[in-house]
């Protein structure tokens, strides 16, 4: 026997161990390409159920020792952590042409791989499965599937299984769906072929892997389509299409002025960056109560789901409604064609480094709400609002004393979901709004420095502008950011992102508002901010004098640590009942507080549960909040920031 005869078993092993572990195919392995094939069956989406059927061609290659590897895609691009909804497979199997049934496992440890056996000499793998379009959205987020009884949305990924060592850029797949009779579909994928006398049959493709995954699937009985680029600028914009599929056919027609406003978005965008990394940009709009509300960023398309309420006028459309669908638009530059680097992987199960977030999505929150403001979406005045708003949450998250701002991102999949009590403590997603309020900083300093004649603008302009026909993604690092900031202005931009993002904090610095022309600073009134204003904490609040934050009925929603409130006890969850020896209301509240100046103690009735006690809080300096207040002195930034182009 020859000695290769002993080292091919051990050749496999470390090749098979080197690709679960790096993520890339080994060098030398040769890999077909030919196109895989998806087909969809979503006639019963309305039903929350899709099948599907996967063709899989394999190399022997493919096969170690008899068996095949595939994944299901666990770190799907956009929701920034290992959440691929498997948990709602519903019934998978796997088969050779013929239709011999194979047996198969899961690797132990690794829900998201499937090890199936295979006979030699198979080409072709074929499997089928169900997959159950109800996950809950804390869950899965945006790359789920949702079913409606009048429209329906398909994130391809939740039907996807892939080769180990298929490289997502190199390995084509081919689509087929097949919709409920007469509903219309839209997507970003191109549409090769419609089945004749079938118009319910679709065929995309053939495309990569990463852009099927990266292209949603909306479709529905009641449908209209918007041109979003006005003929001014048709010939230096490339087509923007708004669909809209709703509940009811009336849901379809949306007010004209929101219309407007979305194709000023579009045109002050291109005037912020000046080019596009895309030949086409589609964003899929489903209106709907029946669909959660949510959204996901693509490279060349958004999903988006808003409730019909909140788009029935300009005026109706606030928060996150209106924030939605800037934000998605904006990733098509920050997120999807300029991508840390660590991000940016060649399959859906490596691990991604995620610390790069403040940029991804903290640049991407400026810019979406700066073009908020830009394109009329967004008045100057909620821009300060949102700012205020903003500020003070920083203010107030403790967290910052052990946690830093990168940490946040590190860990972006385990602080989705926000804790319901002492959340400042834990942190949450926080490099999206603190992000926001670093590259608000940013743009001031650069104006600042160069006295007006640069801005934000010229490094949105450089760093994230693509060229003619090259739209792949391209990766960047911590240490190009710096650079690019540098070609625009010369400053510490290493030192202030080490003191901003990468430094744990004793407190927050408000430099932002100094830098804008502003003051950041205590006052007696409470700010006046709009109930529809994105994160303006609602109920009672004495945050900046006491310490808590409580719900209209008396439920104590937060307390700082270190606060008189804390001081005395209180607690998330606890509810105060009496106050002064009368019944509990927001305005005995606030008014016992301004009558502590007289040296009167604050009495509570606290009811933990069943228990009841009285707490009584010696406080006596008034009504406190920090709020954002016009320091004349100086220039307004914010006016230049938000003029529109």
């Amino acid at each position: 026997m020859s000695r290769s005869f002993f080292r091919a078993p051990l050749l496999a092993v470390v090749t098979a161990w080197l690709t679960i572990h790096t993520g890339h195919p080994v060098l030398g392995q040769a890999r077909s390409m030919r196109p895989m094939r998806l087909s969809i069956d979503a006639r019963d989406l309305p039903r929350k159920l899709l099948h599907a059927k996967l063709q899989i061609p394999l190399t022997d290659d493919d096969q170690q020792n008899g068996r095949v590897a595939l994944w299901y895609p666990k770190w799907v691009p956009g929701s920034h952590g290992p959440g691929g909804p498997i948990a709602n497979l519903a019934g998978i199997s796997f088969e050779t042409a013929s239709g011999k049934s194979l047996s198969w496992k899961r690797t132990p440890g690794e829900v998201y791989r499937f090890e199936v056996d295979v006979p030699a000499g198979v080409d072709v793998l074929h499997s089928s499965l169900h997959y159950i379009a109800d996950q809950p959205t804390t869950t899965s987020f945006g790359h789920d599937c949702f079913g409606g009884s009048q429209l329906g949305v398909i994130n391809p990924s939740s039907v996807l299984l892939c080769l180990e060592a298929a490289d997502i850029d190199r390995q084509e797949i081919i689509t087929d769906v097949v919709l409920p009779p007469t509903w219309s579909i839209a997507t970003a994928l191109p549409n090769t072929e419609t089945s004749e006398g079938d118009s319910n049959d679709h065929s995309f493709g053939p495309v990569s892997l990463r852009t099927l995954v990266d292209s949603p699937i909306m479709f529905g009985k009641h449908y209209r389509a918007y041109n979003l680029v006005d003929a001014q600028h048709k010939d230096t914009i490339p087509p923007h299409i708004l669909h809209v599929f709703g509940d009811e056919s009336s849901h379809t027609d949306l007010d004209a002025e929101i219309v407007a406003r979305l194709g000023s978005m579009v045109t002050q965008t291109a005037f912020l960056i000046g080019s596009h990394p895309y030949d086409q940009f589609d964003i899929l709009l489903g209106v709907s109560d029946e669909l959660p509300a949510n959204g996901l960023e693509h490279a060349r398309s958004t999903f988006n789901v808003l409730p019909p309420k909140g788009l029935q006028s300009i005026e109706e459309l606030k928060g996150w409604n209106r924030l939605l669908i800037p934000h998605e638009y904006l990733h098509a530059w920050c997120g999807k064609y300029r991508r840390p680097a660590g991000m940016l992987t060649n399959n859906f199960h490596t691990a991604k480094d995620t610390e790069l977030l403040w940029v991804y999505e903290g640049l991407t929150q400026y810019l979406g709400e700066l073009i908020e403001a830009r394109s009329g979406l967004m008045s100057a005045d909620e821009f300060r609002h949102r700012l205020n708003v903003e500020l003070r949450n920083a203010k107030h998250l403790q967290g910052r004393q052990w946690r830093t701002l990168a940490d946040t991102a590190a860990t972006s999949h385990i602080l989705r979901d926000r804790s319901p009590s002492w959340s400042g403590l834990r942190r949450s997603q926080d490099y999206y709004m603190e992000g926001m309020l670093l590259w608000l900083e940013i743009d001031a300093r650069i104006r600042q420095a160069s006295d007006g004649s640069q801005s934000l603008d010229d490094f949105c302009a450089s760093f994230l502008g693509s060229t003619p026909n090259d739209h792949n993604p391209k990766p960047f690092s911590r240490k190009q950011i710096v650079k690019a900031l540098n070609t625009i202005v010369t400053d510490d931009w290493d030192g202030l992102i080490r003191r901003r993002v990468e430094a744990i904090q004793n407190d927050y610095d408000p430099a932002v508002a100094e830098l804008l022309g502003y003051n950041f600073e205590l006052t007696a009134s409470e700010p006046e901010i709009p109930a529809k204003t994105f994160r303006h904490s609602k109920g009672v609040d004495a945050f900046d004098s006491l310490g808590i934050l409580l719900a209209q009925d008396g439920t104590v929603k937060n307390v700082l640590l270190g606060s008189t409130a804390d001081q005395v006890g209180l607690g998330p969850g606890m509810t105060v009942v009496g106050i002064n020896g009368r019944k509990w209301s927001g305005g005995r509240f606030a008014e016992a507080i301004r009558l502590g100046q007289d040296k009167r103690p604050i009495e509570l009735i606290v009811a933990n549960r069943d228990e009841l006690r009285t707490i009584q809080i010696h406080y006596h300096d008034g009504p406190r909040y920090w709020n954002l207040t016009r320091n004349e002195e100086k220039s307004d930034l914010l006016k230049p920031i938000l003029a529109p182009k």
